[in-house]
């Protein structure tokens, strides 16, 4: 995809939406539920699948530098807090609305934070953070069915 193309594209629109649906394949037909483990009898098989690869990417220092922009952009004034530790804190489903929270414990930083929390939300199987869903495609690039 030329830069242009990528640039122009927005949260907003629908084709852009279909895309990360298809790719992402979030399961919205399990009950709601509020878990802190992955189980894919609650969650679904791809979501369960999903954070066992994001788990297994952090553990190999993959995607680290996602995590970490990802991490600053929900921090206000953090500048690029590099993540020491990283945990699944919990993941809630209610109706349409996806939420996933890791839990975090960052490396010396410009605030002075030690633990925080990467909170990637999803409705209707599109997050409102382009970083999110970037991320997220990537990650489901490695997932087998």
């Amino acid at each position: 995809m030329p830069f242009m193309a990528f640039a122009q594209t927005s949260i907003n629109d629908e084709e852009y939406k279909v895309r990360v649906r298809n790719n992402l394949q979030l399961d919205y037909s399990m009950p709601d539920y509020a878990t802190s483990k992955i189980d894919a009898k609650v969650m679904g098989p791809r979501l369960a699948k999903i954070l066992k690869r994001i788990l297994e990417s952090y553990d190999q220092n993959v995607y680290l530098s996602s995590l970490c922009v990802i991490q600053s952009g929900q921090v206000e004034g953090l500048s690029y807090g590099r993540i020491k530790s990283m945990k699944l804190g919990k993941v809630t489903k209610h109706g349409n609305e996806i939420t996933i929270r890791f839990n975090t414990v960052l490396e010396k930083n410009n605030l002075n934070l030690n633990k925080s929390q990467i909170v990637f939300n999803f409705i209707d199987g599109v997050s409102p953070d382009y970083r999110t869903n970037d991320f997220f495609m990537s990650i489901c690039r490695y997932i087998k069915e």
